[in-house]
Formats: structure tokens, C-alpha cells, sequence
């Protein structure tokens, strides 16, 4: 007996090696894979999308086999999917396309799709946000037995809490209050921004200040931004340029290199730094690099008008259209701008002027800023300064640093009753218009 034992444990560790061999190579995994195995289709996904292995990673790859295992039955492929257009691992990715992954994965009963597909929802991403869909899957996730996910509805009743009852909010509050004193990241993240607007507790800026810079200390990838972000946009506290730019600096040493597009803004509009064209056009690669899409739009405006880089409407337009397709601001907003003045695209003021309008519908900073323009200037629409004082507004408070301008501008011009066609209902001169 004891030799067919000592004989065993070879011949089982030699079983053990050949099956290894079999399901990790993949020539293999190939053959079967076109022989129908999901499973191999789905292992030789994930053969080529492991980043630790750079001599075989290839996303693009991975993707082809995942596409080949979903079609094989593979839920789990289609949650991989879904992670490939999220985290812009492949050529042509979109939120949208994330988005609808993760729904026919949550829907065949993957939890780490119903995770993925809450957050989604909870933020707008890829799909409208939809917070009564975002707690049904949080929820759901929990009840499958993942408690991890308790924090993230926790923080959801937290961050919203004008669409939730007060029990709910209530109880998120003490424990964001509980989990950030024990160190949490994210709660002391949640914490620290709700001090700073005042919702859904009491409004106290230094406080919230002192967790980011608890937090920079712990988590300088992620803290930095932030406080670069107040300093720039001097909501909360003055604005201070100066700061500002020595936490993105701070944010870049420890690996965000996303914050090159805040370089790159200040760049443009000469805040704290010297006025740069051509350098913002650089830092807003960078972010594009650095999968902050957002200067995918403020680069091909730079291209458009020639500022910084050399004139070119097609390279605008590809740049804008790509905006449009990750549902990023700006994108549509741009190609109507692009079509109302017949720059490199067909003039067609109707069709371009329904973009710039349905962007601003949206509460889209460019095409709020871009309606506000042509209220403002009469231009294809009839002058309306009041209404376009509002919508620079919008824009302004979303970040968009001309809007801001044109606020300044337009609350500051004298009023002037004398150039008033026609007296609207319940509106007395002279609080309208600007001049």
C-alpha cells in the first residue's frame, strides 16, 4: 500500500503539471475554443488582457476572445467586456457600450456586474442616471452575500440625499461619520466634500479641508487633485492659482497624470501661469493619454480656431466626434458649432443650432456657453440677454472658465431699457436686458 501511495503522488503531480500546461497554453485553449468551449475562449481572454504579463498583453486580443466565449454562452466574458470599454483598455471604446455589457451580465446573474452596473447608474455613466435602479442593484449584490458593497450604498444614500428618505440618509450619515473616523478612504473622501457644499452635513470648510489633507498625506494620488480642483475653481474657498498648481504637480509625482488637464487649462486661460497655447495643447494630450477625456473637446477647439497648434478642422472634428461618442461635454455641442459656421463640415445652421440647443438642454457647458453666445450676439436666434446671463451661469458653474468671463461681462454692462422690443409678461424695465 505504501508504495502505490509513493507512486501516486508523482504521477498525480505529473497529472497536475500536464493540465496546466494544457489550460495555460494557448494554442490549446485555441483549438478549443474554436471547437466551442467557452471556458477556453474565456481563459484565452484573459491569457491576453493580464497586465502583468507585458510580453502578452494585448487587450485587443482579449477582447476578440471574450467577444468569442460571450457568443459561447460566457457571462463571465460578458462582465470582461464590459471592464475593457470602461476602463478604455481597447481601440473604440464607449461608456455606452460598458454599460450594456454590464446589464446583460448583471441580468445572467453576475454579481460583479450588478456592482459595476449600479455605480453606473448611480453616476450617469454610459446610460441616465437612474438612483432608484443604482440602490435595486446595490441591494441585490448584497443579498447575493458581497458585503463590500454595503459601503457603496451607504454612500449613495450619502451623496443624494434629497432622493432618499431620512431614515435611510440618516443612518448613512452615522455611519460615513463611524467609518471615516476608522481611517476609510472613501468615507473620509465622502465626508470631506459634503463639509465642503454643506449636504448632507453642516457646511464647514476647514474641516473639510483638513480630511484632504489627511488624506493627502495617506493617498496622494487622488487628494491632490481634489485640492487642486477647490484652489482652481474657488467655490468654497478664494481662488489660489499658486495652490493650486503645486497640488496637480504634487498629483502628478505620485502617478495622476489625468491632472494634465488641469495644466493645460490654466495654460490656455493664463491662471497663475503665463498664457500658453501651444503648452496647454501639450498637457491636454497628456490627459487624453492619461484616459481624462475631457480635453478630447478643449483640444479640438484648440485645433479649430489655431491656437497653440496648427489650424486643422478635420483633426477638430475627429476629436469632437470621439467627445460624442463617450457622451463627453462638449462633443456634440462643438460639431454644431462646427456645422452652424460651416467649418469643415456642410453649413446647416438648423441642424447645428438643435445640437447647441439639446447640448444646453442637457446643462452641457459648452452648449449652454454656446447658446448664451448667440442669445447674447442675436446671432440665428432672436437677442435675449437675461436668458443668456442664465445659461452662461450654468456654464460657469460647471467649470468652464469663459462662462465665467461672460458672467463677469454681462452682470457688470450697464442696462439699458431703449433697445427692448417688446415688454414680456411680469418683467419690468430695466432688469432686462444687458448691454
Amino acid at each position: 500500500m505504501k508504495r502505490i501511495f509513493l507512486y501516486w503522488i508523482p504521477s498525480a503531480l505529473i497529472a497536475a503539471l500536464v493540465v496546466l500546461f494544457v489550460v495555460t497554453d494557448p494554442r490549446v485553449l485555441e483549438m478549443s475554443a474554436n471547437a466551442g468551449s467557452a471556458t477556453a475562449a474565456r481563459w484565452l481572454g484573459e491569457h491576453y488582457n493580464d497586465r502583468e504579463k507585458k510580453e502578452r498583453y494585448d487587450p485587443e486580443k482579449a477582447l476578440h476572445w471574450f467577444e468569442r466565449a460571450a457568443e459561447l454562452g460566457s457571462v463571465d466574458a460578458l462582465c470582461e467586456i464590459g471592464d475593457l470599454h470602461l476602463y478604455a483598455s481597447i481601440e473604440g471604446h464607449t461608456y455606452k457600450t460598458a454599460h450594456d455589457y454590464y446589464r446583460q451580465a448583471a441580468e445572467g446573474g453576475h454579481i460583479g456586474a450588478m456592482h459595476q452596473l449600479a455605480v453606473l447608474l448611480e453616476f450617469g455613466i454610459g446610460t441616465d442616471k437612474d438612483l432608484a435602479d443604482a440602490e435595486r442593484w446595490f441591494r441585490k449584490v448584497i443579498e447575493l452575500g458581497n458585503e463590500s458593497t454595503e459601503l457603496n450604498l451607504t454612500l449613495l444614500y450619502f451623496a443624494h440625499p434629497e432622493d432618499f428618505g431620512a431614515e435611510k440618509v440618516s443612518g448613512s450619515i452615522e455611519d460615513i461619520k463611524r467609518l471615516a473616523g476608522e481611517g476609510d478612504f472613501y468615507a473620509m473622501y465622502a465626508l470631506a466634500g459634503a463639509h465642503m457644499v454643506g449636504e448632507p452635513v453642516p457646511k464647514d470648510v476647514d474641516k473639510g479641508l483638513s480630511i484632504y489633507f489627511e488624506l493627502a498625506e495617506k493617498e496622494p494620488y487622488f487628494a491632490h487633485e481634489t485640492l487642486g480642483e477647490i484652489y482652481l475653481a474657488g467655490e468654497s474657498v478664494e481662488p489660489d492659482y499658486e495652490k493650486a498648481l503645486g497640488h496637480f504637480r504634487k498629483a502628478i509625482k505620485a502617478g495622476n497624470t489625468s491632472v494634465h488637464y488641469h495644466l493645460a487649462e490654466m495654460r490656455e486661460y493664463g491662471l497663475g501661469v503665463e498664457q500658453d497655447y501651444s503648452k496647454a495643447a501639450y498637457h491636454y494630450s497628456k490627459s487624453i493619454d492619461a484616459k481624462h477625456f475631457g480635453g478630447l473637446t478643449n483640444l479640438g477647439i484648440l485645433h479649430r480656431d489655431g491656437t497653440g497648434v496648427e489650424r486643422n478642422h478635420e483633426e477638430a472634428i475627429r476629436l469632437f466626434r470621439r467627445a460624442e461618442e463617450l457622451e463627453i461635454w462638449g462633443g456634440a455641442a462643438n460639431i454644431g458649432w462646427m456645422q452652424l459656421h460651416g467649418l469643415g463640415l456642410p453649413k446647416d445652421a438648423s441642424e447645428g443650432l438643435a445640437l447647441i440647443e439639446a447640448a444646453a438642454a442637457g446643462e452641457d457647458a459648452y452648449g449652454a456657453y454656446y447658446l448664451a453666445k448667440l442669445l447674447e450676439e442675436g446671432e440665428i436666434v432672436a437677442q435675449d440677454k437675461e436668458r443668456a446671463l442664465a445659461l452662461y451661469g450654468i456654464a460657469a458653474k460647471r467649470g468652464f472658465f469663459p462662462a465665467r468671463e461672460a458672467v463677469k461681462h454681462l452682470e457688470a454692462a450697464p442696462k439699458d431699457c431703449s433697445v427692448l422690443q417688446e415688454e414680456k409678461a411680469g418683467r419690468r424695465c430695466p432688469a432686462f436686458p444687458y448691454r
